[in-house]
Formats: C-alpha cells, structure tokens, sequence
C-alpha cells in the first residue's frame, strides 16, 4: 500500500495570534488568500529537517490556483509577516521560519493538499476563513489522533470569524475533502469534531513522511 506523506509546517506563529493579525481581510482578502496558500505549498516540499526546500514559481502557480503577479504577493507577505525566508536566485529557495522558543510543529497531508488546495477560491472572505480554519486545526491537531474538537464560538475567538462565514468555509473545506466532519450539539456543551483527511497515522512515524 502506499503510504500517504506528510510534511512539517511550524505553528509558532498560529499561537502568537498572526493567523488574525497578518492575514487581515478587506482590501487584503486577496493577498491573505495568496500568502496562506503559498505557506501551504512551500512547506510541502521543505526538508523535514532544516525547513528549506526549493519549489518553482511554475509549480507554486499550479498548487495554488493563483496567477504569478499573486503568487508574488503571496510570497512577499509571508516575509514581511516573518514566517518565510527567501534566498533568491535562479531557483528560489525558500525557509520556514522556526522560533527558538515555540517548536511545535504540525504534519500536513502533502498528496491531499497538492490535489485539492487549487480548489479553494482566490477571492472573498469566505475562503480566507477556510484557510484560517483549517491551519488552525492542523495546529492543535493532537499528535496521536486525526480528530480536533471546536466550537464556533472558539473559531470566533481566536479568528474572528463571523458564525455565518465559519459555516460557508467549513463547506468549502468539506467540498475540497479536506475536513470531515462528526457534528455535535453545541447547545449542550459539545463541539463538533473534524478529522483531518489525508494523513495516516500509522505511516506518520517517520520523519518526513517518505512515501
């Protein structure tokens, strides 16, 4: 069987509040969009072990959806945000940046996202939601589980979100087959859990998820 990769994306920055702060919406919706979804990209083809890995802007195009001049903007903004490093030169190389202090870090499903990521919607806040969403779920996935627990009222809080915007981007991350989700009632107490789809537990005991 083969097995499904993953990849290691450094959370840091989810837990230092940037997820709100520097991917803002309004006249920047589409420049958010475009930065999330190049971090996406570049980390699934960084090194397991140094963050740094070379991906062509062709490629990044493909994976995202995104035209160049956005691709570009994308990747401007997760530097100015200090999330990625770049070494620019015939091939570009890119770096996630890791906190000394905060080394936690979250396994993305590198064959799911390259096949579906493009599917997102480039524009509107309603996919900048999604994308909000669904890294912040990969952050707090526990290690040894594929199931995350999270009311909308938690969504509101520590994105922002509107309880109607969360509704429409949790649809388009099960239309993307992203996310499943197993709905509970809030009214009593009890969030709903989504599983994150496309890892495999027991092939993500090696580092780097080689296929």
């Amino acid at each position: 069987m083969r097995r499904l990769r993953f990849s290691k994306l450094p959370t840091w920055w989810v837990r230092k509040g940037l997820l709100r702060t520097a991917f803002p919406g309004g006249g920047e919706t589409g420049t958010s969009i475009a930065a999330l979804k190049c971090l996406i990209a570049i980390s699934t083809v960084i090194d397991f072990h140094s963050c740094r890995g070379h991906i062509p802007f062709t490629r990044l195009e493909d994976v995202t959806g995104l035209s160049r001049p956005m691709v570009q903007r994308g990747i401007e903004a997760l530097e100015e945000s200090g999330l990625v490093k770049v070494d620019r030169g015939y091939a570009n190389e890119y770096e996630l940046i890791v906190d000394s202090d905060d080394v936690y870090w979250a396994k993305l499903p590198v064959n799911r996202l390259i096949k579906e990521l493009a599917g997102i919607p480039n524009r509107g806040k309603v996919p900048l939601a999604a994308l909000k969403i669904y890294l912040t779920l990969i952050s707090i996935r526990p290690n040894k589980s594929l199931h995350v627990s999270m009311s909308y009222d938690s969504f509101f809080k520590e994105l922002g979100l509107q309880r109607s915007d969360v509704r429409a981007a949790l649809n388009i991350l099960y239309s993307d087959s992203l996310l499943h989700v197993t709905r509970s009632n809030e009214r009593e107490g009890k969030p709903n859990v989504y599983t994150i789809l496309g890892l495999d537990l027991e092939n993500m005991a090696t580092a780097g998820g080689a296929v």
